[in-house]
């Protein structure tokens, strides 16, 4: 604001400036024109007769023909001066001559502490007995044009000083209104930092929207990450109690079943790597690059490929041009690698896939929409939803592609996306639908 106020006040002062010393040019150029009109005047009622000069007795301005009026009119030659009768106890600068036709005007011209205007021009009569030449000058007090000037600096000065105040206090009201949704964003972030559940409301300017949307984001995938984690840890905690209980119960035995214990830890360890893994998710990403599709998916259809090379399965690829996943690639790589090695698995001899690119209104960059579907035997519709539950506990999807499932569905989950599962239209078997949102 004070950066601004004084770029304001610099400005109207070079604008003052700019416009006092246009007027005082116009001025000034105006008493010019005025003397050189009055030379003109004078030499028009000037003649030469039998060899002498006849000096004129009518004046372009009253103001000559009154003494001491401030305007003086003077001709002078090798011989002779006249004065008009303003000169009249007046004493004025010496004149000094110039040449035919040169015109100088002195602005100002100091003389005992009083500045004048004078218009010096050279002229040459010509008569009967040769030529006479003469300088015509034309002297004017300045009194009265700096008295104006200083007039209108006074005006200029006092206009520009009222305009500066509303100016100045107009850009602070302006400048206080549009900063006004900066001070809330600080306060809110303040409340934010203080532990309160705050999410940036949508009711902030065009300006600030993208930035409050990109901090709701952040903050949602903290909180899913967060709770996430917990629910890791709790689902842990939970899983293992199981296998302690029976490793519990077998050490009071006598002797111990070192098969049972070895059972238990083996199914310990598949607990624990299962549910790192579903913790190792990382989660819609707020600021990231994205990720191109299909480099991701080529690899991994590159792999299963290899793997299922004997059974000569055909897979159809649809890909939107430029289609990017703004998120980690270890998270689409297991979105796809699962879901395609369930199709791999399950499927016949063909395999669709259909991924296109979402747009959202407001959003700079891009979601997806992934389709994989298969010609195998499909899943019935009242065991779709079973398998996308969450919160089962980690020892009941040990085995079995489960796991891969119950992990697509963390991921798709912690980008605020959908899954979903219906029966190909084409091919008849199950079509696993994901939408990840921009």
């Amino acid at each position: 604001m004070i950066t601004s106020s004084v770029a304001l006040l610099v400005a109207l002062a070079v604008i003052g400036l700019v416009m006092d010393q246009a007027f005082k040019e116009k001025t000034l150029h105006l008493v010019k024109e005025r003397l050189e009109s009055y030379v003109i005047a004078i030499v028009s009622n000037t003649s030469i007769e039998q060899g002498e000069l006849v000096f004129p007795d009518n004046y372009p301005t009253p103001r000559m023909n009154q003494p001491g009026s401030g305007m003086y009119a003077q001709i002078t030659t090798a011989e002779q001066q006249w004065n008009s009768p303003s000169v009249l106890g007046q004493d004025l600068p010496e004149v000094i001559p110039v040449a035919l036709n040169e015109r100088l005007f002195d602005a100002p011209l100091e003389f005992q502490g009083e500045r004048l205007f004078r218009m010096r021009q050279g002229f040459e009569f010509v008569g009967d007995n040769g030529s006479t030449r003469l300088t015509i000058t034309i002297t004017e007090h300045a009194g009265n044009f700096y008295r104006e000037l200083a007039e209108f600096e006074e005006t200029l000065l006092t206009w520009l000083i009222a305009i500066s105040a509303v100016l100045v206090s107009i850009q602070w009201v302006i400048m206080y209104w549009s900063t006004k949704p900066l001070k809330r964003l600080m306060a809110d972030l303040l409340r934010l930092e203080k532990g309160d559940e705050l999410i940036f409301s949508e009711n902030y300017p065009s300006e600030l929207r993208g930035l409050t949307t990109s901090l709701n984001r952040l903050i949602e995938n903290e909180r899913s990450n967060l709770s996430r984690q917990r629910r890791t840890l709790g689902d842990l905690a939970h899983s293992l109690k199981t296998p302690l209980a029976v490793i519990h119960a077998e050490l009071d035995n006598s002797p111990v079943d070192r098969e049972i214990i070895q059972q238990q830890v083996m199914n310990m360890n598949e607990i624990v790597a299962y549910q790192l893994k579903r913790a190792a998710v990382a989660g819609h990403r707020t600021f990231v690059t994205g990720v191109p599709v299909i480099d991701v998916l080529d690899k991994i259809l590159k792999s299963l490929e290899k793997v299922h090379h004997q059974r000569h399965i055909q897979v159809t690829t649809q890909i939107a041009p430029g289609a990017e996943f703004y998120g980690e690639q270890g998270d689409l790589f297991e979105v796809l690698g699962n879901l395609l090695e369930n199709a791999f698995k399950w499927c016949d001899q063909h395999i669709d896939v259909l991924i296109k690119t979402l747009y959202m209104e407001g959003r700079k960059r891009t979601g997806i929409t992934i389709e994989i579907g298969d010609d195998g035997p499909g899943i019935p519709a009242d065991k779709r939803d079973d398998l996308l539950k969450r919160g089962v506990r980690g020892d009941e999807q040990v085995k079995g592609h489960g796991i891969g499932l119950s992990i697509v569905t963390d991921i798709v989950e912690s980008y605020q996306g959908q899954l979903e599962i219906s029966q190909h239209p084409t091919l008849q078997g199950a079509c696993f639908k994901i939408i990840l949102p921009p």
